[in-house]
């Protein structure tokens, strides 16, 4: 018997980061644990991460796009693959930030993918909390990487077949970037503002197919995407983080081209996250 996708009660509807399963142990991912993960996709295939942040909207990497593509969006389950419990979505538009630049240093990297119509929230299929500008975590905050990417930096498959999840440890950009540049014997700046990076320990680490998808950090039972995987030395190196793009820093960029959208289009009913309403907060290390 094929099982149909739960509806979100109406008074949950409104509401973002909510993971309605609670999950204890393991680094397999259970199904609902992250209900924003998405897979973005070409010809079907698993190329980044993402998130979804409204019915219709996706955030992912300015460098997972290529030209010349017509991508896909996968949620609803944890497999790489497209199940029978799969919601795939083509996107309708896509929106890179105007200055994102690989030159020097991959930096202002993300994108939000307008979907071809809107999805239902179910129990699997959820919107993560985006933060305002003025939201900010505390040094060494206990936050979470998730994604389909490779388990370790050399050999192995390509890809993860169920969705991976892994804990990391909030470093700021300045300090990241003394980090950064002693592992890579550099003398120029590589971390700059509008990144943010995580970092556990050896072997814990993003990895290459997890790009595009969200470093999320919980406050007050509430889940809040702070970034999104970007780049790294590596992956899982001693003493290396992993640097994600700082999703606050951008805040005003992603709500002002999903509100354009709205203007163009007003069918589309825009639900805005409720995280861009809250005050300043600091997330204590747990």
């Amino acid at each position: 018997m094929v099982r149909r996708p739960v509806p979100i009660p109406r008074y949950l509807q409104k509401l973002c980061g909510r993971a309605l399963s609670k999950v204890v142990g393991g680094e397999e991912v259970e199904e609902g644990e992250w209900p924003w993960q998405v897979s973005l996709r070409i010809s079907g295939r698993h190329v980044c991460g993402g998130t979804l942040i409204t019915e219709q909207w996706v955030l992912t990497a300015g460098h997972c796009i290529f030209r010349r593509h017509d991508y896909s969006v996968k949620m609803g389950d944890r497999s790489v693959f497209q199940e029978i419990t799969s919601v795939v979505v083509p996107v309708k538009s896509i929106t890179v930030h105007p200055r994102f630049t690989t030159i020097g240093t991959i930096h202002h990297d993300l994108a939000l993918l307008q979907l071809n119509y809107p999805v239902n929230f179910t129990f699997t299929i959820f919107p993560i909390c985006i933060p305002d500008v003025t939201f900010k975590v505390a040094v060494g905050t206990r936050c979470w990487v998730t994604g389909w990417g490779r388990k370790q930096e050399i050999g192995g498959e390509l890809a993860s077949f169920t969705l991976q999840k892994i804990d990391q440890y909030v470093i700021y950009y300045d300090k990241c970037n003394e980090m950064m540049k002693k592992a890579m014997w550099k003398t120029r700046d590589v971390v700059l503002p509008g990144m943010i990076c995580g970092y556990k320990g050896v072997g814990k680490d993003s990895c290459q197919g997890d790009s595009g998808g969200p470093l999320v950090c919980e406050y007050d039972d509430t889940w809040v995407q702070m970034g999104i995987v970007s780049w790294g030395f590596g992956c899982g190196r001693k003493d290396v983080p992993g640097v994600y793009t700082d999703i606050a820093f951008y805040a005003k960029w992603i709500v002002a081209v999903v509100n354009q959208a709205a203007v163009l289009y007003p069918v589309v009913l825009l639900i805005l996250p409720l995280c861009l309403g809250l005050p300043l907060g600091l997330l204590a290390t747990p």
